[in-house]
């Protein structure tokens, strides 16, 4: 009986290590359950994405990424004049918790091309441990790979 104490203790151990190592802000990660792309992020992997390219072909790159996911789907999509929003879902592999991910894709008149911004909610719970900052990276890595 003591042996199955020690064994639930380390499990217990290894699984509050695994999530404290996942924690990348201690300050927001425990207290907030979304997250934006901003100008102002010194993460540049959390800023709004620029692309030289016309937003129906952001959307194919959006669309091409997800469908490559195994953890990614796209729920909707909607056209508002020349700027589109979509609706995706990412979910988490062990819990099964689901994000909600809106993108916005708009023209940009400065540049030849657009901006893509996007939020990323949790739909359960009062922090998201980092994940909803890890979705939006995530997102912005795969569509920023797609580029020729």
């Amino acid at each position: 009986m003591k042996m199955i104490g020690w064994i639930a203790l380390a499990i217990t151990i290894a699984i509050l290590a695994a999530i404290a190592w996942r924690v990348d802000d201690w300050s927001r990660d425990w207290t907030q359950n979304s997250a934006r792309l901003s100008p102002e992020s010194d993460n540049r992997l959390l800023q709004p994405l620029q692309m030289g390219v016309s937003v129906d072909e952001a959307d194919r790159r959006i669309r091409d990424w997800v469908d490559s996911q195994t953890n990614w789907n796209v729920e909707s999509v909607h056209n508002d004049d020349s700027n589109r929003t979509m609706h995706l879902t990412r979910t988490t592999p062990l819990f099964r918790f689901v994000d909600d991910v809106h993108v916005s894709i708009v023209p940009d008149p400065d540049q030849s091309g657009c901006r893509i911004d996007a939020t990323s909610q949790s739909r359960v719970g009062k922090g998201d441990l980092g994940q909803n900052p890890r979705n939006l990276i995530e997102l912005t890595k795969g569509v920023a790979s797609e580029a020729p």
